[in-house]
């Protein structure tokens, strides 16, 4: 059955010199969007862990962190002591022009970036990347999970709507099939109420009229498309594929069918079980907006 868009996963695990933390949450969205918030030294490999996320998840937006977090002291963090000392001159030239009566402070060095640089090593850089690439294949695998979880639950429902829409169906069929002889019927009681009992009624008249107006109000096309649109809904809620655009679409059919049934009917029966089915419908179309 297809997952729901909406889910979360975090997991942590510990290696020898660094514990890495995965949290992804996906929500509702109408194409795949991934957002990925790394540590700068892993910037190179986002790419990368983009493409692992569009593996497990076709639809919605997913948000994923990781977060790394160094057991023992890397040797990664650089000082361009030249370039600090520039700034520091630089700021002393601007205290005395400018007659300010504060000194120059390590704070306002701390402010210019490019001081203090986090560099880790190419090897131990691709340790890492390795070690969170594993975990978020993990993380996902954890989302996906909950996501098939609450997806059955939404797929259960949306079953059950396709179940009583085919017995709304079945009903405005039958009882348009029973339209005509009594349409007939309705259309000699007024032809006679208006002519004297002397005139004699033309049955081949009576017949074309009726046959006229039951082809007017004919819905039995309308009724074997929406029967189709919702017996292709019925087979892709029980298959394992993404479909949740697609069920969308067929939402969109089966009301265009069944608001022309309404525009096309004068049988008050018919318009009551009609109207039902556009219930249904838009509860459908609601319920299928959140799966992948």
């Amino acid at each position: 059955m297809p997952k729901s868009m909406t889910g979360y996963a975090k997991l942590q695990r510990t290696y020898d010199n660094w514990r890495i933390t995965c949290e992804v949450k996906s929500l509702n969205s109408k194409y795949l969007t991934v957002e990925m918030s790394l540590p700068q030294f892993l910037f190179p490999f986002e790419h990368e862990l983009v493409q692992v996320v569009q593996s497990h998840v076709k639809r919605g937006k997913v948000s994923a962190k990781v977060t790394v977090e160094f057991l023992t002291p890397p040797d990664a963090v650089k000082v361009d002591l030249a370039l600090a000392k520039s700034y520091y001159d630089a700021l002393e030239q601007l205290v005395l022009s400018l007659g300010i009566p504060e000194p120059v402070k390590l704070e306002d060095l701390l402010k210019f970036k490019d001081i203090v640089r986090f560099e880790l090593p190419q090897d131990q850089q691709e340790a890492v990347a390795r070690d969170v690439k594993q975990l978020l294949d993990e993380t996902l695998i954890a989302l996906n999970k909950e996501r098939e979880t609450e997806g059955n639950k939404l797929a259960k429902d949306l079953i059950e709507i396709t179940q009583s829409l085919t017995q709304n169906i079945a009903e405005i069929k039958e009882r348009f099939e029973r339209i005509k002889p009594l349409v007939k019927e309705k259309l000699v009681e007024n032809v006679k109420s208006l002519l004297s009992e002397t005139v004699p009624v033309s049955e081949v008249l009576i017949e074309n009229a009726v046959a006229l107006y039951v082809q007017k109000v004919d819905i039995r096309e309308e009724l074997t498309r929406l029967s189709s649109h919702v017996e292709r809904a019925r087979q892709l809620l029980m298959s394992q594929e993404p479909a949740g655009n697609h069920l969308d679409f067929l939402a969109q059919e089966m009301n265009r069918e069944i608001t022309t049934v309404l525009a096309k009917t004068q049988d008050s029966d018919i318009v009551n079980v009609a109207l039902n089915c556009k219930v249904l419908i838009s509860q459908f179309r609601e319920q299928v907006q959140n799966l992948e």
